[in-house]
Formats: C-alpha cells, sequence, structure tokens
C-alpha cells in the first residue's frame, strides 16, 4: 500500500498530538500523518505536497480549503452543529478510537484501495490454542499469552468459541464481529486492510476482532476459507503473531492446526480428561494428523491461587508468570 498523506489540524497541541500519537500507533493505518496547528502552515504545506485526507478542527476551517489540492476533508466538530459545505463531521470529542474508525470508514468511501501486500517483513506466525477438555482455561490462557507478546510484537487475537462472553467481561458493546471481516473478505478483499483496521479493537496493546455473537454464524465456514483469510490477514497488515482460540464448531479445525507454528493443548488430571484426550489424540492419528500432536505442547496447569479480576489484568499474577515462562522458553527459543 502506498503510503498518502493524513494532515491534521487543530490549534489545541494538547489534543492535537495527543490525537496524532493515538493515530501513529495504528501501523493498518494507510497515510503518514502530518501535525499542523495553524491553517497557515497547512495551507505552505498544501502548495508543495499532495494531501489525501484533512482532518481540521471545526474553527479552523474555511471554505476555500476546498480549492487546495486536498483530495478529501473531514472536520472535526466542535459545536454540534454541521459545519461546512457538504464536507461530512465527526465528533472531535470523541475517544481517539473513535475518530480512527471514522477515517476508516471514509477511506471506504472516498480513497482507492490498493492491491494488498505484506506490510512488514516477516512471515505472521499462527499459534492454535485447542482442547477438547471444557472448563480448563484455555481462553485465559490465550488471552494472557497475546498480551504478554503484544509488549514487544504486533498480536492480533480471535475467538472461536461457542460462546465467549468476550463483550460482557469487558464491558463493550461491539458493532462488527469476525462474521463481519468474512463478509469484506468474500466481497471487498482488495480493501480488506482498510475494514480490519476500522474493526480490532484493543485490550492491553493486543488487538482482536469480536467474536460472534451466534456461532451459527460461522457454520457455513470452510476450513479452506478460514485459512484463505488468515492468509489475507498476513498479507493486508503487519501482525507479528495470531492467537487462534478454537473450537470444535469451526470446519477443517484439524488443518487449521496443521498450519498453525505452535500448538497449545490444557489438560487437566483427572479420569475423564485423560479419556477425552485419548480419544481427541486416537482422531488425530486415524485421521492422518500425527503432525499436529507432534507441534502440540500440552500443559497441565497448576493450581492458581488468584487469577486476576478482569482481562486487563491478565499481565499480573501467578498465571501471567506462568504464561511468561512458556513465551521466553517455547515461543522466543524457535522464533530467535
Amino acid at each position: 500500500m502506498d503510503q498518502k498523506v493524513l494532515a491534521v489540524c487543530d490549534k489545541e497541541e494538547k489534543y492535537l498530538y495527543r490525537l496524532v500519537e493515538c493515530l501513529e500507533n495504528r501501523e493498518l493505518l494507510p497515510f503518514s500523518i502530518c501535525a499542523f496547528t495553524n491553517e497557515r502552515a497547512l495551507r505552505k504545506f498544501s502548495s508543495k505536497t499532495k494531501i489525501e485526507l484533512l482532518l481540521i478542527a471545526e474553527s479552523l476551517y474555511e471554505e476555500d480549503l476546498k480549492g487546495l489540492p486536498i483530495e478529501h476533508i473531514l472536520i472535526l466538530n466542535e459545536s454540534g452543529n454541521e459545519a461546512g459545505d457538504g464536507i461530512k463531521n465527526i465528533n472531535k470529542y470523541q475517544s481517539a478510537e473513535g475518530i480512527f474508525r471514522e477515517i476508516m470508514e471514509s477511506c471506504m468511501e472516498n480513497v482507492q484501495a490498493a492491491s494488498t501486500r505484506r506490510l512488514s517483513g516477516n512471515p505472521m506466525k499462527i499459534i492454535g490454542n485447542y482442547t477438547p477438555i471444557r472448563r480448563c482455561l484455555q481462553t485465559t490462557f490465550s488471552l494472557t499469552m497475546g498480551q504478554i507478546l503484544a509488549k514487544k510484537h504486533k498480536v492480533l487475537y480471535m475467538n472461536f468459541e461457542n460462546y465467549s462472553g468476550l463483550s460482557y467481561l469487558l464491558n463493550r458493546e461491539f458493532n462488527v464481529d469476525i462474521s463481519d471481516v468474512l463478509y469484506y473478505f468474500n466481497c471487498e478483499r482488495e480493501k480488506l486492510a482498510y475494514r480490519l483496521a476500522g474493526m480490532v479493537q484493543s485490550i492491553n496493546g493486543m488487538d482482536f476482532i469480536p467474536p460472534v455473537v451466534s456461532y451459527q454464524d460461522l457454520s457455513g465456514v470452510t476450513g479452506e476459507q478460514w485459512l484463505h483469510l488468515f492468509q489475507e490477514v498476513e498479507a493486508a497488515s503487519s501482525y507479528e503473531y495470531l492467537i487462534l482460540d478454537l473450537s470444535e464448531q469451526m470446519h477443517g479445525l484439524f488443518n487449521i492446526l496443521r498450519q498453525c507454528f505452535k500448538v497449545y493443548t490444557i489438560t487437566r488430571e483427572d479420569g475423564f480428561a485423560a479419556a477425552k484426550m485419548k480419544q481427541y489424540e486416537a482422531m488425530l492419528s486415524m485421521t492422518e494428523y500425527m503432525d499436529v500432536a507432534a507441534k502440540t505442547k500440552k500443559w497441565n496447569l497448576p493450581v492458581f491461587h488468584r487469577l486476576p479480576d478482569g482481562l486487563e489484568q491478565l499481565t499480573h499474577g501467578e498465571l501471567a508468570c506462568f504464561v511468561k515462562k512458556i513465551v521466553e522458553e517455547d515461543i522466543y527459543e524457535q522464533t530467535g
């Protein structure tokens, strides 16, 4: 994707630089960002450099800006009344995340998407978390691993449980989810980088695509389609790790596990758990997926005296220490 210029103009310096910092931290944003505290500097810059998108405070907007070499303009509305003739207004005082999403929506409406290519030189590594045993902290383990990796790397987490409960745990409402990513992947694949950037949420620096409310929404998706989607995510982003929190409801589960760099399976010591593991491993053998078994690390988690109260605290405590050791000794050992 060719870098284009996003200009941000606002006389409130503290607001301006905080917004620019937040936007620059979103590596999927397909622009280089230039900040201006006054309209005169903006005009001088535009006389030499084409601006693809201008984000400007309502108090600084002038109608004659339309005559400058600026492809598209968004007004940061401060008054609550629409400003600019035919210019899209967005709420200046919403979160930086909200402004980011509005920018990406504008990209979809106005910016011609280029063909996607890998935004970083290294391939994306897929880590699969799957166990046939229920209630064994698989999701907690997956989220902890993702957030620990996110301290040093770009990480995307995807949850495929039937009932993840993630929106309730985070007390957030999600307007889009994995099914929307699939829709755009099938219908507007050339714009997936833009769409994806506007859909992801974040916990402690780890990006995630909100899971579906109804697992039936994914019932028609084949394993081959999932693998193609993961390839497109890799091509259209700079993610270094993709963490998959998997369940049996996914078609092509074994093929997905086969494509993983690492597979982690949480076990328990009781007889029922042992019987389920034996049946699962026998199925891998019968269906000639022993390569999946070979790359799988099984973990019988110790008893943790206290788990974190919320998902944002998962990088602290006993579980975090346990998972951090796995990251350092098992993942980094093989990746250097």
